[in-house]
This record gives structure tokens, sequence and C-alpha cells, in this order.
């Protein structure tokens, strides 16, 4: 397998695993059907709020990054290194607005994200677009003949090659969190310029 090796602080959390997946249409996945407050939890559990955690510099240029004076830092009294989180919460954070865009009557009167929708949900769905391209997953799906159709149907229920996303959730709560509020600027930091949805406020 070819992979190119991107460093990220968690990866001494991955752990390669075979994974059947269950493709069937009415399968029961505590991540599926009509909105429940158990639906919700299931949810919130994978796709939980960005959990910040530190990478040094060192190791963000050995990713082969750039340093620039407007990437958050800690202070130096808390360790230093860059303010960073995981992108598999931000897949899944999208994922999780996808499928509450699909239940309007039910989220929407609590949901204050959902009422910046139009641009956040086509940011989504082009982010998960780049992931399933980046990720392109090989595996073969077979064909089989139905009792009681003409037409062959795809037997989604596929082993996989995947990564075990229960360590890597461990890992990631129990990071090092540092709070929020001694996050601040240096004095040779220097903005971005504010993004366009930002501008708007249309996200």
């Amino acid at each position: 397998m070819y992979d190119i090796p991107i460093y990220s602080p968690a990866i001494v959390a991955v752990e390669p695993v075979i994974v059947r997946f269950n493709g069937t249409l009415d399968f029961p996945s505590i991540y599926r059907g009509p909105p429940s407050p158990e639906i919700d939890a299931a949810w919130a559990r994978i796709a939980q709020d960005v959990l910040p955690t530190r990478m040094s510099l060192e190791d963000f240029v050995k990713a082969g990054e750039v340093d620039s004076p407007s990437k958050v830092k800690y202070p130096a009294t808390y360790g230093g290194g860059l303010v960073v989180s995981m992108e598999a919460y931000h897949q899944l954070h999208c994922l999780n607005l996808l499928r509450k865009v699909t239940w309007p009557e039910y989220y929407r009167p609590t949901d204050t994200s959902l009422e910046v929708i139009p641009m956040h949900l086509d940011h989504c769905i082009e982010m998960i677009r780049q992931n399933i391209m980046c990720n392109a997953d090989v595996t073969m799906i077979t064909w089989d003949w139905v009792q009681g159709l003409e037409t062959t149907y795809p037997n989604f229920n596929t082993r996989h090659q995947c990564r075990n996303f229960e360590k890597i959730l461990d890992w990631a709560v129990h990071a090092v969190h540092i709070p929020q509020s001694v996050v601040t600027r240096f004095e040779d930091t220097v903005d971005i310029p504010l993004p366009f949805h930002l501008m708007h406020h249309d996200v």
C-alpha cells in the first residue's frame, strides 16, 4: 500500500483493522433513522465539538507545512506550539450537518447552525468530496442475483481496511487540552484576510 506520510501527533493512535461494512438498506445503525435523543447522543460522541490540542512547530514543519504569523500558538508558559484539531472531527461534523438538514422540522427550531446553512452546507459537501477522493477506497463490491428482482443488486457488505476509530477517539479525548482562554495574540501576529462568507454573514 502506498501512503504519503503526513505527520500528526495522533499517528500514535492509528491502528489498522479490518471491518466488514453493513450496507443493507434497512440496517438499524445507531447513527441513522428519525431523530431521537439516542441518535443525537451517538452523533455527539463521534462528531463532538473540536477538541484543540498542541502540535510542536518542529513537527508542523516536518509535516511539510510553513509557519506564518497568522497561526494560533500557545504561550511558552503552556509549552508553546500550535493550536491544532483533528480533521476527522470536522468531517463528521459536516456529515452530521447533512443528516440534520434532512430533518429540518426537528432540528431547525433549536439548532442555530441551521439558520445560516447554504454556504456552510456547500462547504461540507465539498470537504467530504475531497476526503472521499483523497482516500479513494478500492474495495470491490460484488453483485448478486436476488429473488424477486429482475436486475442484479450490489452487495455493500464488504470487508475494508480501516483505522480503529475508537482508539483515535480515545487519543483525542485524552490528549492535552489547554483552555481556550490562555490563547492570546502575540505582538508579531498577522491576520489573514476575512473570508468572504464571514464578510457577508451567510456561512
